[in-house]
Formats: C-alpha cells, structure tokens, sequence
C-alpha cells in the first residue's frame, strides 16, 4: 500500500474528526459558500469558521474563490465527497436537520 496515500487520507480523515469541520463539510458537499453564510448556519463567530476553513484547507478537502467582496468555499476532494455521501446514505441521517 502507498504510504504518501496512507499519511494524506490519516490527516484529511483528522481534520473531518471535528464536528464543526465535518458538518461544514456535508454543507458545502453540493453547493459554495462564503464565510459569512457559514458563520450563521453553524451560529459561531467567524474567526472560529475560518479557522476551521483554513484547516480544512490546508489538507486539500476544501478550495476557495473570491466574489466580490466575499470568498466562496467548495469542496474539491471527490473522494471525500463519495465517502461523506455514503456515510450519510449508510446512516440513513439526513445532514439538513438539526
């Protein structure tokens, strides 16, 4: 097995063991978002959500992009995205509710 693959999905898997990080994640699973948006969903302050924007960054789950005065973030890692799908599906949970 490849351990470079093995090291990369052990950090992703670690910044997703964060609940905040994991439901920011299943939020921006299907669409993009700015920080503003994020911050009022999740109900935290926004130096919280970017930190956790950052971490999830910086591991390559998330990408972001500049609209106007805003930044819009998305989730680039389409493994990811299948296995956070699959969790959802397997646990019947729907990640809309509250």
């Amino acid at each position: 097995m490849d351990k470079q693959w093995l090291e990369t999905y052990a950090d992703k898997f670690k910044a997703l063991g964060h609940p905040i990080r994991l439901q920011i994640v299943i939020g921006l699973l299907n669409n993009e978002c700015n920080v503003t948006k994020i911050c009022d969903g999740l109900k935290i302050p926004q130096a919280t959500t970017s930190q956790h924007l950052i971490a999830l960054k910086n591991k390559g789950i998330l990408e972001s992009k500049r609209e106007g005065n805003s930044v819009c973030y998305y989730v680039v890692d389409d493994t990811i995205k299948e296995i956070i799908n699959k969790l959802i599906e397997i646990t019947g949970v729907d990640p809309t509710c509250e």
